[in-house]
């Protein structure tokens, strides 16, 4: 069982698909592992589903049908897939999340895609390419460093969860990125509006906090502490409990090591959240 989670089946006869996206996304801000499975297995026959009735009617002459998607059938493909193996990786399940790679790295076999759908297929090749080097650190292969930064150099808009699957890969394999963090430092504190979406909220508390974890643990505590009062603040703010349980339960490891005035910061916040 996933710690803090009872695995349920859920049913899911009688969503759309992209009400199933919705609930993608909401399971991955829960960090949710189990329940991507089942939403990313769901979504992904029904597209493979609506794709073999499209394919049918091609064959026969006949108007395709959109079955009311928002979507290239592309992206749901990809989604569910990329969605799935993100999970499985969670869970140190990484010959799987392999497997879920393999299924979007290479999407060109669709047929009949616009230009739409070829940017999807672009992107999630792409991905997938940054997901196997994710996958590689998690297993303590640092000789794929160099390459995943030199995508996040050309990846903009992938740095920030980049930076987080790096500094998991630091912390669980004790190694130093100090100047990883310098190089990026800068960028990431020039887009924080744009980190602080909704879509890109858990990746944002997630690097805050994990970035304080690396610094307890290569002995820079007043730095570690300084951020997980803003990690804390910040998910008060955005109303994200998964973010705020980590960073507290950090800051009380740390308790003993914090300064007055860091300690009166942390108790002040308290007293906000019991108004």
């Amino acid at each position: 069982m996933t710690e803090g989670w009872i695995i349920l089946e859920l049913d899911l006869n009688g969503i759309n698909a992209d009400s199933l996206v919705q609930m993608l996304k909401a399971s991955f801000t829960l960090e949710n592992w189990d329940g991507i499975l089942q939403i990313a297995d769901k979504l992904y026959s029904e597209i493979n589903h609506f794709y073999s009735i499209n394919q049918r009617e091609s064959t026969d002459g006949q108007k395709e049908s959109d079955f009311g998607l928002k979507r290239s059938i592309v992206y749901y493909f990809g989604f569910s897939m990329c969605l799935k193996g993100i999970a499985l990786e969670k869970m140190g399940r990484y010959e799987e999340a392999r497997e879920c790679i393999s299924k979007y790295e290479e999407l060109g076999w669709i047929n009949d895609m616009d230009a739409g759908g070829w940017a999807e297929v672009e992107y999630y090749s792409e991905i997938a390419r940054a997901n196997r080097y994710v996958i590689d650190l998690n297993e303590g292969n640092t000789e794929v460093l160099p390459d995943y930064l030199v995508f996040l150099r050309h990846n903009y808009e992938e740095l920030l969860p980049g930076m987080t699957h790096i500094l998991e890969s630091a912390i669980k394999h004790e190694y130093n990125v100090d100047e990883v963090l310098i190089e990026f430092k800068e960028q990431i504190e020039s887009m924080e509006e744009y980190y602080e979406t909704k879509r890109n909220i858990r990746y944002y508390l997630d690097f805050i906090y994990l970035k304080a974890k690396y610094y307890s643990l290569n002995g820079n505590i007043y730095d570690a502490i300084n951020i997980l009062s803003y990690a804390m603040a910040s998910s008060v703010k955005f109303k994200d409990d998964t973010g705020f349980r980590k960073s507290a339960a950090l800051f009380e490891k740390l308790r003993n090591q914090t300064t007055p005035e860091q300690l009166d910061k942390y108790l002040g916040l308290m007293e906000q959240i019991l108004v």
